[in-house]
Parts: structure tokens; sequence; C-alpha cells
């Protein structure tokens, strides 16, 4: 089974670097944009240059705390993992050559522990760990589908601070916990915990705070914290998926002309 998914995974990742045949207009978005985000987070160095740069102001930023706070042994750091420190492209490929979406074969993808680290994040942690802060790895991959598979994944790779209590996956929905998905619930268990979350890194707002779904109201939360930007939150590219499709009302099921008609809005015409 996993031998087949793998030999799926290396044509979907073909598939994105062929040339595309000409779309009729009715193709949905993911079809033309996710194919263009998908080889720009795979093949582009701007993208690479851009997850170093985020590491590099990262590391710049712990070694100012430490140095001002030289004996706190409860300073945190709180870190996404999808597309923050794991490239899950080739998954995203597979789902274009498939013409599907999400969750097409991501629990399986999750269990191959195939992805690879993105470029700064292996360095980057395993300073933070030299340097005696705390790493917790925050994500709304689900814990009961992907628990194993991400832990051998980030073994692999050589990811410090991999104990259970640091990797805090997505639970299943309760009375107690309606919107699993929300990160705010997981941080403030951190805190409960006597832990300083000095830094938090990811690639989608709601990694930093609970952000709102729709517009304005997004844009206007996120410039009530734009002083900590670069101080205290460091957010990587992702232009394949998250929070801000939803937030301007684009779906990946959503045609071409669907999303016309958005642009139309969005600038007045």
């Amino acid at each position: 089974m996993k031998k087949y998914i793998l030999i799926l995974l290396i044509i979907g990742l073909g598939a994105c670097n062929c040339g595309l045949e000409e779309k009729q207009e009715t193709t949905a978005i993911s079809e033309h944009a996710q194919a263009m985000a998908t080889l720009y987070h795979y093949y582009a160095d701007e993208y690479r240059a851009l997850t170093y740069q985020a590491y590099n102001i990262a590391k710049e930023r712990i070694d100012d705390i430490r140095k001002a706070d030289p004996d706190n042994d409860k300073l945190a750091i709180v870190v996404d993992i999808d597309e923050t420190v794991l490239d899950n492209s080739p998954h995203q490929a597979l789902m274009i050559a498939s013409d599907s979406a999400y969750p097409y074969m991501w629990n399986e993808w999750c269990d191959l522990a195939m992805a690879k680290p993105v470029p700064g994040a292996v360095e980057f942690l395993q300073y933070a760990d030299e340097m005696g802060f705390n790493v917790f790895y925050v994500s709304n991959r689900k814990d009961k589908y992907t628990h194993e598979g991400t832990l051998k994944n980030l073994q692999s790779l050589g990811f410090p601070q991999l104990s259970e209590e640091n990797i805090m996956l997505r639970l299943e929905r309760t009375d107690e916990n309606p919107n699993p998905s929300d990160k705010q619930g997981r941080r403030d268990e951190i805190t409960s915990r006597g832990y300083e979350i000095v830094l938090l890194i990811g690639d989608n707002l709601g990694d930093f705070y609970t952000d709102e779904f729709g517009q304005p109201a997004r844009s206007e939360q996120l410039e009530s914290y734009r002083a900590e930007l670069g101080y205290k939150f460091i957010i990587l590219p992702n232009a394949m998926y998250g929070n801000w499709t939803g937030s301007i009302g684009v779906n990946s099921e959503d045609s071409m002309d669907s999303l016309l008609l958005i642009i139309t809005k969005a600038f007045g015409k």
C-alpha cells in the first residue's frame, strides 16, 4: 500500500512539473492556481529564501530573548507543523494530479512520514533546544489518525523535543472542545503549565491567535497585531492553502468565473 501511494505521489509531482494543457473556462480554481502555488512552493528559490529569512529572524529573536533572560527555563517557542516545519507540497501535487481536494490521501501521506523539512526549520529548532528553549509543536493534524506518522517524520529529520507533552495535535470535537481547530486552547494549556510563550512560528494567522473568519474583520484584526510580526510572530509563506481563501469567499471547487466575480467585486468594477 505504501509503495503504491509513493508511486502516486511521484506521478503527482511530475504532473506539476510538466506543461499544463489548455483548460476550459469552467475549470476549477485549484487546477490553475494550485498548480502554480505548488510549483512555487516546491521549486522556487525565492520560496526557500523566504523561509531562511524567517528562521534567521527567529534566531535573532531568541538570541535577544536569552540575553535578556539568561536563566529562565520556562521560555517556550510554539511552531505549527505543516508548511512551517514540514513541507507537504508533494501531497498537494498528488491532489492536483488526481483532481481531488483535501482530505484526499492526507492520512496516508502523513503515515508515510516522507515530508521534507521546510528550509531552515530543523537547524533553528535544534539551536533553540541548545539555547534552553521549550519547543511545542501545535498542529491541526488530527491526532487520532496522524500521530504516529507525524512523530516518525519529525524524528527522522532530527527535530528536537518530541515528547507526548510537546506534540499537540488536533483532538476530536466534544462538548468541552467544540472548535478543535482553534489552537488557542492548546496555547493556553502551554501557559497553564507555567511556560511563557515568547515566539510563535506558522504559515497561517490562526497559528498566532484566533483569527476572524471573514473580511474586513480579518484584515482589521491583523492591523491590531502588526507590531508583533517579526518580533513575537514569525510567518512563513504558503499560497497553497489556508484560512485566507475562505475569508475572501474562495473555495477549491469554485470555477475561474467565480474567482473573476470576486476580483471584480473587490476592485469595485
